[in-house]
């Protein structure tokens, strides 16, 4: 009887072992399938966003060569002389452009830029080319054409692409461009290491690859594809193809479902215990039974904790990139009426707070381009100068600027430099001096006793200008388990709430992605108590201009009695900018919007007008638009607080002569508004 007894207990907790396991099964084949659906997804999302990269960068290639066409055309000719000099600025500036041509109206190659390799090109008839009978038809539709991928007389390949000049309604030639667009679609591809890319064009020859595609091997569903039309009038369309770049690119999501199996396994064994416990001894079996329901809610709370938090993260990203935009509206009121106040007479007893009040706004301010550094830097829109200067004579200057902050916590700031020759080089200097100012400033922050000592050597080497900096200083050091992530954002030296330096750990990480991007190198060593040292070695194109600049200080330079025109909606942005203006001695009258500002400048007799971008009934475009319409002479500075380069970018190409991010500083001023301004008698 208790043998057959005890089989019958057994029965049940099996039966529900079975039933259990079976819901496992289904819930990881369920799993298999939505890890699956979810990575199909994954691929059609990331190739549907890259493929408009890709095919927006071959769109805005084509129209710098189109916009060469049309400044031809609409001078009448007379642009025809200078093409040479912006055919070469369009390469500098778009890494797909091998070369341009100029072809005359019979198709016979003219002119090419540049001349060294391509010269077996020059006086090539082509009219015997395959290519001939579909340039000749776009020639009669005035349309941009394009070949296929095509090998080239002069060795290479590349795509075509001709633009047909017409001057008077009659055919001239046409402006050609060879375009391989392997490096910028490379630099666009460069983060996804873990997706193969290919783009072929209509003929099926793949003129791009990444990552050794494997469409053969690969499933359909896991294929994005996606065409793009480059010739309309011939139907010429390009495809475009992402895909895993592994075989086993599910392998590792299958992973974490196998061990939820095990888990459901194990779970259920555990289910079937309790069942068999439960029938044995209801009281403890009750026990266990709880403890299991307990176990289980918690699990669905830690897992909605964990999708919040990572919500939560995201949104985080997005909102200090928008926030740190927004701020800076109301940041330049504040720091534009204090440069005013600083300029005017205050009582002595109010200085201090004054100065408190500069040196914390512009501390937000750093905060601020901090935060809009990285953006750039994380999001590929980094932008990079080709300044003519020194690096040693810019390093002095910043050296100089910080003495005065070394002197008055008792410190020294020491410079040992190896070379006095100070040569000149091509390299964005406000880039630069970033990296050294942010890697000083730390240095200055960390240390109470001592001071600095900065090593600077330079050598020439097959043209190119390579500079070596240490940075050394005497202050707290950095523990060894914090060493490895120094230049990791948000990260800090110092944690807690008893820490006693300000900081928001993004100096470093900047200054790290900055010297990255300009190929150089960063690292440092260190020892708690003792001190830390900073080792940069960074490489510029040498200069071959002497870099001389006008020395007439501006200082000297009076402003009095000339007129300017304000127009900002913003009333408090109109003061300060009125009151910065008035301690230069220039008069300044004021607009709300473009189109008080284009009867302002119809009106009076400015020599300058500072337009805001963003403005009600019509923004600074377009206002900047129409008044060159009928003044091309009169100086426009834009303003905003969009330091983004596109923005920059779309300001020069409707007409400003230049463009000032908000906050904008009384020095700063003062020394670009002589550029525009002239004295009147």
């Amino acid at each position: 009887m208790p043998l057959i007894s005890s089989k019958k207990e057994l029965i049940f907790p099996l039966a529900i072992f079975v039933f259990f396991i079976a819901i496992v099964f289904a819930l990881w084949n369920n799993s298999l399938n939505t890890q699956k659906s979810s990575y199909v997804r994954e691929i059609q999302n990331t190739g549907s966003l890259r493929a408009k990269e890709f095919f927006s960068l071959v769109e805005y290639n084509i129209k710098s060569l189109e916009n060469l066409k049309q400044r031809i055309e609409m001078t009448n000719g007379s642009y025809f002389d200078y093409w040479e000099r912006d055919a070469t600025l369009i390469m500098a500036q778009n890494s797909s452009f091998r070369f341009v041509e100029w072809l005359d109206s019979s198709m016979v190659i003219q002119k090419v830029i540049p001349i060294e390799e391509n010269k077996a090109a020059i006086g090539l008839d082509l009219t015997t080319h395959p290519r001939y009978p579909e340039w000749k038809k776009h020639i009669s539709d005035s349309i941009t054409n394009i070949s296929p991928w095509t090998k080239l007389y002069q060795g290479g390949s590349a795509f075509l692409v001709d633009a047909p000049v017409y001057l008077n309604g009659r055919f001239m030639g046409s402006v050609t461009a060879g375009m391989d667009f392997t490096a910028p679609f490379n630099e666009l591809a460069a983060d996804l290491d873990k997706y193969a890319i290919q783009v072929e064009d209509e003929k099926g020859t793949i003129f791009y690859s990444k990552n050794n595609p494997r469409t053969n091997e690969i499933g359909k569903e896991f294929i994005f594809t996606t065409s793009f039309e480059v010739d309309v009038l011939d139907g010429q369309t390009w495809k475009f193809s992402l895909m895993p770049a592994e075989l086993n690119f599910l392998a590792e999501r299958k992973q974490s479902t196998y061990i939820y199996l095990a888990f459901g396994l194990l779970l259920s064994l555990l289910t079937s215990s309790l069942v068999y416990f439960y029938r044995s001894s209801r009281k403890k079996n009750k026990n266990l039974h709880d403890a299991n329901l307990k176990l289980k809610d918690l699990n669905t709370s830690l897992k909605k904790e964990q999708l919040r938090a990572e919500k939560a993260s995201r949104s985080k990203t997005e909102f200090i990139s928008n926030m740190s935009h927004e701020i800076r509206t109301p940041l330049n009121a504040i720091i534009g009426f204090i440069e005013v106040l600083k300029l005017s007479e205050i009582q002595s007893s109010l200085q201090e707070y004054l100065s408190l009040m500069d040196i914390s706004s512009k501390k937000l301010l750093l905060l601020v381009n901090d935060i809009l550094e990285i953006d750039k830097i994380e999001s590929g829109k980094t932008t990079f100068r080709n300044d003519i200067f020194s690096p040693l004579d810019e390093l002095k200057n910043i050296i100089r600027i910080y003495r005065r902050t070394a002197e008055e916590k008792c410190l020294y700031i020491d410079l040992n430099q190896v070379s006095q020759s100070q040569v000149e080089a091509f390299g964005d200097i406000g880039k630069y001096g970033q990296i050294i100012t942010n890697i000083l400033r730390n240095s200055l922050k960390f240390t109470e006793t001592g001071g600095i000592t900065i090593s600077y050597e330079e050598h020439v080497v097959d043209n190119y200008l390579s500079i070596a900096i240490s940075i050394k200083d005497s202050g707290i050091g950095i523990p060894k388990d914090k060493l490895n992530t120094i230049f990791d954002r948000f990260t800090q030296v110092e944690v807690g709430k008893a820490k006693r330096h300000e900081g928001s750990g993004l100096g470093l990480y900047i200054t790290s992605k900055l010297v990255e991007l300009l190929e150089g190198k960063i690292d440092v060593t260190s020892q708690e108590n003792i001190g830390t040292e900073f080792h940069l070695s960074l490489k510029f194109p040498v200069s071959d201009s002497s870099g001389s600049v006008n020395s007439k200080g501006q200082e000297s330079i009076d402003l009095s009695g000339c007129r300017v025109l304000i127009v900002d909606d913003n009333r408090v942005n109109v003061i300060v900018l009125q009151k910065t203006l008035e301690n230069l001695g220039v008069h300044s009258d004021s607009v709300s919007n473009g189109v008080e500002a284009i009867e302002a400048v119809k009106k009076s007799d400015y020599l300058l007008v500072f337009m805001d971008v963003h403005m009600p009934k019509m923004d600074g475009f377009k206002a900047t638009k129409e008044i060159r319409k009928f003044n091309e002479t009169i100086g426009i500075i834009g303003l905003s607080a969009d330091v983004t380069k596109e923005a920059i970018d779309e300001a020069k190409g409707v007409g400003m002569n230049d463009y000032f991010t908000k906050p904008i500083s009384f020095d700063k001023l003062r020394k670009h508004l002589p550029n525009y301004l002239i004295k009147i008698s």
